[in-house]
């Protein structure tokens, strides 16, 4: 998927440089905020990333049909050139049996946070009213290790730094110069490793008393998935 990633960039760039059309900011502001709702295919989070055997150490709970919620801040730096700063919130759980007591069910997921900066191009196919456009950036990306039963509690210790770069393809529809509403398809793929532990030693588990390590634990979470967005944006000038 990286090789793709860093071709549609190229791809990007290229467009940058040679395909400049005056007509495209025709109607544009210099500011844009929307808030949209998103759908990611896939995810995995893997128990045990350093693990000596091949087997556990390739085995993850998968996440399907995941919502978020995202924002997003644009400025149109040159014509026709976007500039984009996008936060989102991500959160997912799954039950599944522990592997060790396969009495107990644990409900097991994560929490993400991507922070992503992308330059956008809109294609010289845009129109007054539908404006294409595709980008690509750098995302740097803040996650949790999420887990529950009984009443155990598990608090994060510290995570590695996170990074990749991420693509994208999209449409707005302008309803009014003020007004429109936007979709996107994102193409990423982070991973991220989170050092976890168990804030206590003894749980209670239905009518079971567990005795749970407190030592540290790493997991690793991957969205792999394609991440498809609609929205509403709203656009605008600054007064001075």
């Amino acid at each position: 998927m990286l090789k793709k990633i860093n071709a549609t960039l190229i791809i990007i760039l290229l467009l940058s440089v040679y395909g400049q059309s005056s007509a495209q900011k025709n109607n544009l502001k210099d500011f844009s905020i929307s808030a949209t709702f998103s759908y990611t295919n896939v995810a995995r989070m893997y128990l045990y990333p350093h693990a000596a055997s091949v087997l556990l150490r390739e085995s993850n709970v998968p996440f399907n049909d995941i919502f978020s919620y995202a924002g997003e801040l644009r400025y149109t730096i040159s014509n026709p050139v976007i500039l984009g700063l996008r936060i989102e919130y991500m959160k997912e759980t799954e039950f599944g049996r522990n592997l060790n007591d396969p009495r107990i069910i644990v409900e097991d997921g994560f929490e993400l946070i991507p922070v992503e900066l992308s330059a956008y191009y809109y294609l010289p196919f845009s129109t007054q009213d539908f404006k294409f456009f595709m980008g690509g950036g750098f995302g740097i990306y803040f996650a949790k290790h999420l887990r529950k039963f009984g009443d155990a509690g598990l608090e994060k210790v510290a995570q590695k730094f996170a990074y990749g770069i991420q693509v994208q393809v999209g449409m707005d529809y302008l309803i009014t110069d003020y007004l429109s509403t936007r979709f996107e398809m994102r193409f990423r793929d982070p991973e991220i490793e989170v050092t976890s532990k168990y804030l206590q030693e003894i749980v209670h588990y239905k009518d079971l008393i567990l005795q749970v390590d407190t030592n540290n634990f790493d997991t690793r979470i991957n969205v792999n998935g394609v991440t498809f967005t609609l929205g509403v944006a709203v656009n605008f000038d600054l007064p001075f």
